[in-house]
């Protein structure tokens, strides 16, 4: 399993799979993006395509074609299918979605455990997604993460999506956060941006469905295999 590396200045991909260990820069804040990195949720987004394009185009896609969907907003998703009739397939895609998506969805492994044990040691805790509140809301019930981030900003919280900086210097100014000594943690590139633009380390979710070779082209200040890593990212292990 690689380990993360001193953050004292980034590394090459190259040097960072085969650097030795070293102590971490310690963080008290740790805001995390949504779909992908704290919540498996790539099978909901993948059943409401299939069936918003199959309703109104007559295609059936394969699944592979609907990968890493749930990091596009569903109407640039939906406009390479049919352009015309996007109103309606954005229609058929909420109602799908909305009605199912608590049959498919669930957190990842370690993660309702990672930050609890986060939360325990005082670390601040955010969310920053471009979901819709009104979905994201709801999947904060579902999957039992509400109690646990103390700052939570959706799509329709802030003018910009990522990866303009917005949504990170929003929850910092929430919880109150040093930018030097926070950490964004995503599973998509516009998620690193994100960060990298609002001045803080950011911090690459392998354990995420998106490419792991377009993650570490970015450059992350740390990337991690699994949730766990992450207290030792923080230095708490």
């Amino acid at each position: 399993m690689a380990r993360p590396l001193s953050l004292t200045e980034p590394a090459s991909p190259a040097s960072r799979a085969s650097a030795s260990p070293s102590r971490a820069v310690p963080f008290n804040c740790l805001i995390f993006d949504f779909d992908g990195t704290l919540v498996h949720s790539e099978h909901a987004y993948a059943e409401a395509f299939s069936h918003s394009i199959r309703l109104h185009t007559g295609l059936e896609l394969d699944r592979s074609e609907l990968r890493g969907f749930w990091n596009v907003p569903p109407r640039d998703v939906l406009r390479r299918y049919s352009e015309p009739m996007i109103e309606e397939m954005i229609a058929t895609f909420e109602d799908h979605y909305y009605a199912n998506h608590h049959n498919n969805l669930a957190c990842y492994e370690g993660i309702p455990e990672l930050l609890q044990s986060l939360t325990d040691l005082g670390v601040l805790l955010g969310l920053v997604s471009m979901k819709p509140r009104r979905a994201g809301e709801l999947e904060l019930d579902i999957t039992g993460l509400r109690p646990l981030l103390t700052s939570v900003v959706w799509g329709d919280d802030i003018p910009r999506p990522k990866p303009e900086p917005d949504g990170v210097l929003k929850a910092m100014d929430e919880l109150g956060a040093d930018r030097a000594a926070t950490l964004v943690i995503g599973d998509s590139v516009a998620d690193l941006r994100m960060g990298r633009a609002a001045g803080t380390r950011t911090a690459a979710a392998l354990w995420g469905g998106s490419s792991r070779e377009d993650l570490l082209s970015e450059r992350p200040d740390v990337a991690v295999e699994s949730p766990h890593e992450l207290l030792w990212v923080v230095g708490c292990q």
